[in-house]
This record gives structure tokens, C-alpha cells and sequence, in this order.
């Protein structure tokens, strides 16, 4: 078996077993909501067994995109559709990595926007700095930075 067959292979395998782990109406679909409306609109549900998932329901039940948990802390991006799981794709370390610095990216840049309103422009400038080196293609990081190297409100 090829490399690429044996991958496919684990991604059917993992599909499968996230169906049968994440079937509603069975043991394993009992657990709580523990945050939002996991009713009918967007929350988060925790499954007994600490798996959860982040996105839509309706009637109680998973459907639509969202990101799932595994109870290891894996990340899976998926799909529901009446509580079936219809696709998942599993999110790199790369991935949670990037998430993790453009979220903490973003705090510095809101960090410079409150000293650039402030007309702290070093500090500004600081913070400005911060964000455009965790993320350095996000043009909105680049366009504070020159304001408030201009002085500019």
C-alpha cells in the first residue's frame, strides 16, 4: 500500500469514527451545553467523555460547520448535517500554531490602537510592532504602524 492510499485509508477511518462517536441519540451524544444556545443556534457542546464542539444546532443537535475537540485535545474542522458528521478534516499543529500567534497578534494591535487614541505614539508604535512580527502580511498592522510613526491620530 502507497503512502497516499494509506492516508486516505485513516481519513475514512477517522470519518467513521467520528460518526459512530458522535452519533446523537446514543450514550455517547450525552453530555452538556457550555456555552451559547446548543438548542437551536450556535454554542458549545461538551460531550461526557470531553470531546466538544463549537458551531450550529438545531433541535439539540450538531449541524452545520464547526470545529470539534477530541478528548485529547485534537482539533478537527467539521461538518454536520442532522447530527451525522458529513466531513471533518483535521487541523494541523501548524494550524493551531498560526491561530494562536494571529490571536495574540491581534491583542497587540488592539493594545496599539488604545495608546495611538491615547496619542502614546511610542507605545503605539510598540504594539504596533509586536503584532507585525507575529503577523507580518496583515496590512491593517502596517497601516497603524505608519500612522503612528506620522503622529497621526
Amino acid at each position: 500500500m502507497n503512502q497516499g492510499t494509506r492516508c486516505d485509508t485513516m481519513k475514512k477511518t477517522l470519518c467513521l469514527v467520528l460518526l459512530t462517536i458522535l452519533a446523537p441519540g446514543t450514550a455517547a451524544f450525552a453530555g452538556s451545553c457550555l456555552e451559547g444556545d446548543c438548542q437551536n443556534g450556535t454554542g458549545t457542546f461538551q460531550w461526557n467523555n470531553g470531546a466538544r464542539f463549537t458551531g450550529s444546532f438545531i433541535n439539540a443537535t450538531p449541524d452545520g460547520k464547526g470545529t470539534y475537540f477530541n478528548k485529547d485535545g485534537n482539533e478537527y474542522l467539521v461538518e454536520y448535517q442532522d447530527g451525522r458528521v458529513v466531513s471533518s478534516k483535521a487541523v494541523s499543529k501548524e494550524e493551531i500554531e498560526l491561530k494562536k500567534r494571529h490571536r495574540e497578534a491581534m491583542k497587540y494591535n488592539q493594545a496599539g490602537v488604545l495608546y495611538h487614541q491615547k496619542k502614546d505614539f511610542e507605545s503605539a508604535i510598540f504594539f504596533y510592532n509586536q503584532a507585525i512580527t507575529l503577523w507580518p502580511d496583515n496590512p491593517e498592522f502596517h497601516h497603524n504602524y505608519r500612522r503612528a510613526k506620522a503622529g497621526e491620530r
